[in-house]
């Protein structure tokens, strides 16, 4: 398949020349730093991984730094083992690739990057704020493996299994297991060849979405069984405190899916779950519906966050904290 045959190919047509800067950065390149954001989900980690083996195929040298550890459910991706947590010294790389961030302070990276000129940023988030010196962000992209897919195709590189298996994760994790508005015709073009190159779907769904450890549905049953709905706001909520992730052992992202699971619910407008991840720390998941009318992503912004109309986050200080059975989000005194 030649980029012009790529289903994907009228994806990055509008941004023909930030795409050659690319190529012509990367065609130099020889040892490559790869980033993304904090608390890193599939499309951050499938991308990464699939831009990882993309690089290696050229005889580039290319390290995945993630600023937190990724979730274990996630090892099933090709090259997992090779993730880091470890802070790089970003002076070591001529170049630098951040992926799937919306906001440059979520790499960990921002001040290390800031005015370096070999730095490109690829991301489908319609409020990155644009501060690498290469920014290729395409909103209409269902996620940012769906950006890298015809990348490759102008880079010249072949997909193999490894890569097919790290782009559909991202894909099929940001569209919500292909449940979300933003999936499309060509995104299951895309699916279909990436399975063809040796991606493997149920594999993929089954270790993302069905498999669940017992600490995951205990403190799904915890986070279910606290369902709140506003009568004023048709907002559906639920809380989950430091302590029940340490009663049930479980961690945030055992906690995936749940926001989707409250969106479900009937008659409402939009989904929250606040979730305090670190004693002080309170990490903000919301999702809506096309039909719903309501744009989470301005609510996440009040709130110092970001994201897509109907699938944004934000995070605040705070402990969440229950009074005569009523839950607060309590101010961290200082």
């Amino acid at each position: 398949m030649n980029s012009k045959q790529n289903p994907a190919y009228k994806l990055l047509l509008p941004y023909k020349e930030t795409v050659q800067q690319i190529v012509e950065t990367l065609n130099t390149a020889k040892n490559v730093l790869i980033g993304t954001h904090e608390h890193p989900d599939g499309d951050a980690l499938g991308s990464s991984l699939a831009m990882l083996h993309a690089l290696e195929s050229k005889g580039i040298t290319a390290t995945v730094y993630i600023p937190d550890p990724a979730a274990d459910f996630f090892q099933f991706i090709p090259g997992f083992e090779r993730l880091t947590t470890v802070r790089p010294n970003v002076d070591d790389f001529d170049t630098v690739i951040l992926l799937d961030y919306t906001q440059l302070y979520r790499t960990h990276l921002e001040q290390e990057v800031i005015g370096k000129p070999r730095v490109i940023s690829i991301d489908h988030h319609y409020d990155n704020t644009k501060q690498a010196a290469i920014n290729l962000i395409v909103p209409e992209a269902a996620a940012t493996a769906h950006i890298i897919f015809p990348l490759l195709f102008a880079l010249d590189i072949a997909v193999t299994a490894n890569i097919a298996n790290c782009l559909l994760t991202g894909i099929f994790t940001d569209t919500g297991s292909f449940m979300h508005d933003s999936v499309t015709p060509e995104i299951l073009q895309i699916s279909s060849y990436l399975m063809q190159k040796g991606a493997r779907l149920s594999h993929i769904a089954h270790e993302t979405y069905q498999k669940k450890e017992l600490s995951g549905l205990q403190i799904w049953g915890r986070a279910l069984s606290r369902i709140l709905i506003s009568e004023k706001t048709g907002v559906a909520v639920s809380i989950i405190t430091k302590d029940d992730l340490d009663e049930c052992m479980a961690t945030l992202d055992d906690l995936s899916g749940v926001v989707s699971m409250l969106n479900a619910l009937p008659d409402t407008s939009y989904a929250m779950l606040l979730v305090e991840h670190e004693y002080g720390k309170i990490k903000g998941s919301l999702r809506s519906e096309p039909q719903k009318g309501v744009d989470v992503s301005k609510i996440a912004k009040r709130l110092g966050g970001g994201g897509h109309k109907l699938a944004s986050g934000f995070e605040i200080s705070g402990h969440i904290i229950q009074k005569n059975g009523i839950w607060y989000v309590e101010p961290v005194v200082q």
